[in-house]
């Protein structure tokens, strides 16, 4: 994810504000005013060399049909200007200079397959054409995506197949899918099978079948929960499923008489079945939000919340919108390494708040929106997010939560924040959040954004950055301070941040709101 560097340029401050708990460490500050043609182009790249200790800003603006002009600023580790160069050059040359320039002409097309079940679920595949427009504000492109006519498989092998998920790979135009296989109808045909009875295909552009998996079980399973795993060029590297028990009437005979035997299964790009095993959930309906995997190991975890105390099957549970529980799983080494479950009462028994906060509303068990996810060095887990009120214009944004996780899944601490900003637009956007852990890998700090409007002149979020930080061994929490709001000064939208120097310090980086005076400031991470 891209950083936030930011605040006001000629002077070097240290300040150290007492939170009652810890300290933060304001290092350096500074602004520079850019020049007319950096202020109407965009900002490409905001690179920190760590050997020359230098900070360096590129921005684009388009000159013509065939060149771009790109200056480039250099700063000096306090944020002091150096030299700015200016490079007008052809689009092909820019590629190759700039590594992080990807500009391939206006527009262009692509081919791949899109996915769906018809109104019986049996899948269907079609063809679609994706239009790629540049959009030089955000040097990047946008989709524009055509539906096109219904394609056969050309493997097709007389088997019909009742979609569940897909995923679509934009970059190669493959598609993985996985379906249930229909039993052909007959007197012996059995009407569950398409519930037991399971298969990811994989499909090239030209709808040939160039892959396939299958796994079985013995009952009828609902698919409880489904997404797929990114590789390193930004396609799909895989898929993972959640699958739970079905049952509900004129089903006794054939449901597991065991409303909670889940199962986890993970397949590859091949595709090929990675993971395959049952798991008895505490809950028999578990609303799983999220996936996160740990890049370094590999490790999954899926979190979400539970219906504590029900006892219907998972299907017959879909529609609860309040809950008692959250429940977290870690599968590692492909086996679970933990599960666990936490109730309301837990979670307000846990429950911490700034020393500086009047109010701390604990967590009701209600549908809130998840912001970040952060696996610490010691193993803890950390999800954050906010609490919302759903209205005719959308949902309306409040308080922010978060929820601290230790090393074996039990939950530390329960984290309430107030928002510092209450205008429409922070009520209407959700707040932008993140966490970073300090080098001394005993604090992991807290970074929210505080929403005050919209520049209608730039087309971006103004928003300001304030942190807190959490101590991991006590989960105890300090108070946030808030930066560069109060002189005028928002993050930049691609660029609110660099983190420097291996986590011992962050650098806020954004403007004023025309853009034509930038902000800098360095915080330390103690």
């Amino acid at each position: 994810m891209k950083t936030l560097l930011s605040f006001i340029l000629s002077i070097s401050i240290i300040l150290t504000i007492d939170s009652g708990i810890s300290a933060q460490t304001l290092d350096a500050e500074n602004t520079y005013t850019i020049t007319g043609k950096s202020k109407r182009g965009t900002l490409g790249d905001a690179f920190f060399d760590a050997n020359n200790k230098t900070y360096t800003l590129t921005y684009v603006t388009k000159t013509n049909d065939r060149k771009a002009k790109f200056q480039t600023y250099t700063f000096d580790y306090d944020f002091n200007f150096i030299d700015m160069a200016e490079d007008e050059i052809e689009f092909e040359k820019a590629r190759n200079r700039y590594s992080w320039f990807k500009y391939q002409g206006e527009l262009y097309t692509t081919e791949g397959l899109y996915v769906e079940p018809n109104f019986t679920g049996t899948l269907v595949l079609r063809q679609k054409k994706i239009t790629h427009k540049f959009d030089w504000f955000f040097l990047g492109y946008y989709k524009v995506v055509d539906i096109l006519k219904k394609v056969k498989p050309k493997t097709d092998d007389g088997r019909k197949y009742y979609y569940l998920s897909h995923a679509e790979d934009d970059v190669t135009g493959e598609v993985l899918i996985l379906v249930g296989i229909k039993d052909k109808i007959n007197k012996d045909a059995d009407g569950y099978r398409h519930m037991k009875d399971f298969v990811v295909l994989r499909f090239d552009r030209e709808v040939e079948l160039i892959g396939e998996t299958n796994f079985k079980f013995d009952h009828p399973m609902t698919l409880a929960f489904s997404r797929f795993i990114a590789n390193d060029e930004g396609g799909v590297g895989g898929m993972c499923f959640v699958f739970a028990p079905m049952g509900g009437p004129g089903m006794n005979k054939v449901a597991d008489p065991n409303k909670n035997n889940y199962a986890y299964v993970r397949i590859d790009a091949e595709p090929s079945v990675v993971d395959n095993f049952r798991f008895d959930s505490y809950a028999p309906y578990w609303r799983i939000n999220e996936m996160v995997i740990d890049p370094a190991n590999d490790d999954v975890y899926l979190f979400g919340v539970s219906a504590m105390g029900k006892d219907k099957y998972y299907n017959q549970l879909t529609g609860t919108s309040k809950f008692k529980a959250v429940q977290l799983i870690k599968i590692s080494d492909h086996k679970v390494e933990y599960f666990t479950e936490t109730d309301l009462d837990e979670f307000e028994a846990k429950l911490k708040k700034p020393a500086d906060q009047k109010k701390s509303p604990s967590y009701e068990g209600k549908k809130f929106q998840i912001a970040n996810y952060k696996i610490a060095s010691n193993g803890d887990f950390f999800v954050s997010g906010q609490n919302f009120k759903p209205s005719k214009e959308g949902p309306q944004f409040n308080d922010i939560v978060g929820f601290h996780f230790d090393s074996k899944g039990e939950l530390k601490s329960q984290y309430s924040i107030d928002t510092k900003e209450s205008n429409k637009y922070a009520k209407t956007h959700g707040s932008e959040q993140l966490f970073i852990e300090n080098a001394g890998h005993d604090k992991m700090y807290w970074l929210q954004g505080e929403i005050v409007g919209v520049s209608m002149a730039r087309g971006k979020m103004l928003a300001y950055p304030s942190i807190g930080n959490i101590t991991l061994n006590d989960g105890n929490i300090s108070n946030f301070t808030a930066y560069g709001g109060e002189e005028g000064y928002y993050l930049d939208p691609s660029f609110p941040y660099l983190e420097t120097d291996m986590g011992h310090t962050i650098v806020f980086f954004g403007s004023d709101k025309k853009g034509k005076e930038i902000w800098f400031a360095r915080l330390i991470l103690d």
